[in-house]
């Protein structure tokens, strides 16, 4: 025992050095990204890439460490570089921006984005401020509660400047989409989604979301703000934001609720089935365990106030049916007919996109 502790002991302090050169490593990557930004240089270069994973997979060889863990490895650094370069690389935006309700996640995501941006950013909430301090703003963004977006919208119209771009960003866009057609037909009104969390360091490989409620000035202006180096900006309009979502989200939602609900009213202990799992189960939970820590009534208001959430659930429980009865049947047919439409789908998805990015 006494050997493995020296052994054990031996390895942490191999660690501290590890993290310590990958800290250094990182301070390097970010003066690099410094002079990128002052020399106008892309930022990812993938001929330079291929190469780093190339010499990870080569100082590996031959070695007790395997290639593939190297270049997993390598790739992570990487990425972790880009990411950090790519915040550094931040546009400019010198105008008066107010975001109604933010002080929830997305609300200081906001607030931080506008500011590194060298925008001036006021505040309005409960606690904070008064409607009237949005009337000179140029942006006016409302970070709310769904259920409440559509009364904050009408106070915002009565407020700010006729030129200001107002938007909001709520996941679900059905209980106040007429208010954004109406107001789009007199001033600079559309509606933004940012289908990330406020945890996001930068707008690398990011989807945002902008629906065009009539006004293309408007949805112009606020693609502008977020087309950020890495950023994927994918237009769409209110209602068809709302039939993606409900399989993008509530139904991404709901089959991960489903299956610890399943586990839970299995009467099997959970300890029990994680000790025994299997690699596929082992992924379902890496999903379902963050998913039941989330915001309950923001998931609760996602599933409700989407329209077409009832049609997905009628989609959803034809295919539970007919996965049920496949998987029963003692001829395998429909079953691996069922099992080979979903490859073909799957595989085939970038010929069957839905949504045009910018």
């Amino acid at each position: 025992m006494k050997e493995i502790n020296r052994l054990r002991e031996k390895i942490e302090e191999m660690d501290f050095l590890i993290v310590e050169l990958m800290i250094r490593r990182n301070d390097a990557a970010k003066e690099i990204g410094i002079l990128k930004n002052e020399l106008g240089i892309p930022l990812r270069n993938m001929e330079v890439e291929k190469k780093v994973i190339e010499r990870y997979r080569m100082m590996a060889e031959n070695s007790s460490l395997p290639q593939d863990v190297s270049e997993s490895i390598c790739r992570i650094l990487i990425e972790s570089s880009v990411e950090l370069q790519s915040s550094l690389q931040t546009k400019r935006c010198e105008k008066k921006v107010t975001i109604i309700g933010g002080t929830g996640g997305m609300g200081k995501w906001m607030q931080r984005y506008f500011r590194d941006m060298g925008a001036e950013v006021n505040i309005v909430s409960r606690s904070v401020g008064r409607m009237e301090d949005a009337k000179d703003s140029d942006i006016v963004i409302i970070s709310v509660p769904i259920s409440t977006v559509g009364t904050v919208l009408k106070e915002a119209d009565s407020v700010c400047k006729e030129d200001a771009l107002i938007f909001d960003i709520s996941s679900v866009k059905s209980p106040f989409s007429e208010d954004l057609k109406r107001m789009a037909e007199r001033r600079k009104v559309c509606s933004v989604h940012h289908m990330f969390g406020p945890s996001a360091i930068s707008m690398l490989g990011r989807n945002v979301v902008v629906c065009d409620c009539g006004c293309r000035e408007a949805v112009d202006e606020a693609a502008e703000l977020f087309d950020s180096e890495g950023s994927n900006i994918i237009f769409t309009s209110v209602e068809r934001h709302d039939e993606l979502m409900a399989y993008v989200l509530a139904f991404a939602h709901a089959s991960n609720i489903v299956f610890f609900t399943a586990l839970r009213e299995s009467g099997i202990p959970f300890d029990e089935l994680k000790g025994i799992a299997s690699t596929t189960f082992r992924k379902c939970l890496s999903t379902c365990i963050p998913v039941s820590e989330e915001n309950a009534p923001l998931y609760h208001e996602i599933q409700r106030l989407n329209d077409n959430a009832e049609i997905m659930w009628d989609v959803f429980e034809k295919a539970v049916r007919e996965v049920k009865e496949a998987s029963l049947s003692y001829d395998p047919e429909r079953f691996i007919e069922i099992m080979d439409k979903g490859k073909e789908y799957l595989l085939n998805s970038a010929e069957n996109s839905i949504l045009g990015k910018k």
